[in-house]
């Protein structure tokens, strides 16, 4: 088939772009032609791959990559009105060229947002663009719930979102990613950066609340220059230096072995490159590993509201050490699987 997928494809990298890379491996691996579109707010420097981040520029693109296409795929978190509009032309382009239009929406902060779009201009753009596209994909259930109410046929589906972790990844593996292998359980902050509440969270669990000597601290810090704040951070946690393990933010081999081992990502919210809300959110997912596969079936928000650093450590701490008896049994569908069979359906 010929496919173009559209959304973030640029670092720094989290499960959102993680992700779309994964579709697009497994894509290329099962023989199928490639197109890709951008529209991170970062340009990528993979020569592949186009950037479409201003409105006009992104509409000539997709008029011209979209033409001779069996499937387009946009990804987005969708509550950026850039983002809307660009979803609108995605599917209005690919059903004038006669292609399968998909969307999937990546879990964030589209539950709220989306019950918060004005009736006039953001609703009518979801009601059209949902009602036009072949198959509306969410990745977790508060998201499908909330995107039901734009529902006008049943063409909604919801497959966990993945990140595929192959196991050849291991033959590249750093020195300072070796130090994974004696660790039990690992926790990812990524894009990490100063001043933020992450920042605040890591801090007090390097200085206050330190974690058990079996468990890794993956470090992904987004700003440049970046060793400044690694040094204060190593400083910082001196005495659990053999814990802590730094990847760079536009690494995405390290990155995708860090979360081939994660139990927990730590992160500020984002969408298309960009971070929200840094100052006063972060977002938690728990993993799930199957196979070459990692998913991302729980989450929560920590929300600051006074001094609660502490607390929020606590709460991880108490994450990373349950055991869910029913993630020991429960097997996960495989999400590639069920996105091709909408391909071809």
């Amino acid at each position: 088939m010929k496919i173009l997928l559209i959304g973030n494809f640029a670092p720094p990298y989290e499960e959102e772009n993680l992700h779309n890379f994964s579709m697009l491996r497994k894509l290329e691996e099962e023989g199928h032609s490639c197109s890709v579109i951008n529209i991170s707010e970062n340009p990528s420097k993979d020569k592949r791959f186009v950037n479409g981040t201003k409105m006009f520029d992104f509409t000539l693109k997709m008029i011209r990559f979209g033409r001779g296409k069996d499937v387009v795929h946009f990804f987005t978190k969708g509550y950026l009105r850039l983002g809307l509009l660009k979803l609108m032309v995605s599917v209005l382009v690919g059903t004038l060229f006669r292609a399968k239009t998909c969307i999937t929406i990546h879990s964030e902060l589209f539950s709220m947002h989306g019950q918060m779009r004005s009736p006039v201009g953001g609703r009518q753009t979801l009601f059209t663009a949902f009602t036009l596209a072949t198959r509306i994909i969410c990745a977790d259930k508060d998201t499908f719930d909330v995107a039901a109410m734009y529902m006008k046929k049943s063409n909604f589906e919801l497959i966990p979102s993945f990140v595929y972790t192959p196991e050849k990844l291991s033959e590249t593996k750093s020195t300072e990613l070796k130090k994974l292998e004696s660790k039990k359980k690992v926790i990812v902050f990524s894009s990490l950066q100063y001043p933020s509440f992450i920042f605040e969270i890591l801090k007090a669990t390097l200085i206050n609340y330190p974690l058990p000597a079996d468990t890794g601290i993956v470090i992904s810090v987004s700003e440049k220059p970046s060793l400044k704040l690694q040094h204060v951070l190593q400083d910082t946690g001196k005495e659990i230096a053999d814990s802590l393990i730094f990847v760079d933010a536009d690494d995405i081999k390290a990155t995708l072995l860090a979360y081939s081992r994660a139990d927990l990502i730590v992160r500020p919210p984002s969408c298309e490159g960009k971070t929200f809300f840094e100052s006063f959110a972060v977002s938690v997912k728990k993993t799930f590993h199957t196979e070459n596969n990692v998913y991302f079936p729980s989450g929560l928000f920590f929300i600051k509201e006074g001094d609660t650093a502490e607390m929020c450590v606590s709460i991880l701490n108490a994450m990373v050490s349950f055991e869910s008896r029913k993630a020991a049994t429960e097997k996960m569908e495989d999400s590639y699987s069920r996105i091709i069979s909408t391909y071809k359906g």
